[in-house]
């Protein structure tokens, strides 16, 4: 800081005024393809001290491609070659989902979405967020996904059959080579082959939505958002979204659920004056949504003349992620109906 003060106890105010109203009067250079404002700086440093300092301080920064949410948001970096899995897929099991229908409720950009029917093969997974800008994040992500997939396959099909239209024999490689591609084929998962049939994605306020008759899931997902869901719609609209999950599980089917603690509540609550309102209203806490799900406090649903009846409750969590990062180390629960 000791160029700040000399600048400071010199006085240097005016002159850099000056300096800056001078630079500002100056006639715009036209457009050209070949301007090199490097050259320009290091000509007019002499007329211009302070600012060519400015500027040769920021033009050393280097230039990024990189979209700015992606600059403030790790969420969408947990796919990909060099990246980290999502670590709840660590208490996540392939026979929960491999040839299932499944539905993620709150699947923000789609990532843990993506990643379930990559990894575990489900037959259909549909992610569902209320926020739309975060639906078109899931797609650019899916799409993204497959392209990088379709390259990687394309180059390792190409490497094959390179090395198969080598070998003595051109004519009868070139068919063992063939016949290498229908194996790759044959060989790849469905979530590989058809990851845009398996996987799809769709705008909704899931507690205010309307039940499809034909359309029931084996797995349900809610990572971390009900507090979202009572902060906006209080008691009720958690209820709501408990008994439309329900509603959409077949029997035998499985509901995961990521509760966030009551303390996350607390800091929260101010987000609008409906959280506000809602949170100073709120009697259903978080440690007893078990019993809720497992029909243990049927006096709470005489309102809608039903209850939920969930058979089990595992907690899956707990010791899973004890090891993880901050905001990963919460309890998770699995249900079955």
């Amino acid at each position: 800081m000791i160029g700040f003060d000399d600048y400071v106890n010199n006085g240097d105010c005016a002159v850099v005024a000056d300096e800056l109203d001078s630079y500002l009067d100056e006639k715009v250079i036209p457009r050209m393809e070949d301007f090199n404002i490097l050259s320009w700086w290091k000509t007019n440093a002499n007329r211009y001290p302070t600012l060519a300092r400015i500027a040769r301080d920021i033009l050393a920064i280097p230039i990024t491609t990189v979209a700015s949410e992606s600059v403030f948001n790790t969420s969408g970096r947990v796919i990909g070659q060099g990246l980290n899995e999502d670590p709840r897929f660590k208490v996540l099991k392939k026979e929960w989902f491999e040839g299932k229908d499944c539905l993620d409720i709150g699947c923000n950009s789609g990532i843990i979405t993506i990643q379930i029917a990559q990894k575990f093969n489900c037959r259909s997974i549909l992610g569902i967020d209320i926020d739309s800008n975060r639906v078109a994040d899931a797609y650019w992500h899916l799409r993204k996904i497959v392209r990088t997939e379709h390259n990687e396959k394309r180059r390792a099909n190409a490497s094959r059959v390179e090395v198969i239209e080598k070998g003595d024999g051109l004519e009868k490689n070139v068919t063992a080579a063939q016949e290498e591609k229908k194996a790759i084929s044959r060989n790849c998962s469905p979530a590989e082959r058809n990851l845009f049939d398996i996987v799809s994605f769709k705008q909704e306020n899931f507690v205010h939505g309307r039940d499809s008759p034909e359309k029931y899931y084996d797995a349900i997902l809610c990572l971390s958002v009900t507090k979202w869901i009572h902060l906006n719609w209080g008691d009720d609209g958690l209820i709501t979204l408990f008994m439309r999950i329900w509603k959409l599980l077949r029997p035998g089917g499985i509901f995961v659920l990521e509760p966030q603690p009551w303390v996350s509540y607390e800091k929260n609550r101010r987000v609008s004056e409906t959280t506000a309102t809602n949170f100073q209203n709120i009697k259903l806490y978080p440690k007893e949504f078990q019993e809720i799900l497992l029909d243990k406090v049927s006096i709470l649903f005489c309102s809608i003349g039903s209850a939920i009846g969930f058979r089990t409750v595992e907690d899956i969590g707990s010791g899973g992620l004890s090891s993880s990062k901050t905001g990963f180390n919460r309890p998770i629960f699995l249900f079955r109906k």
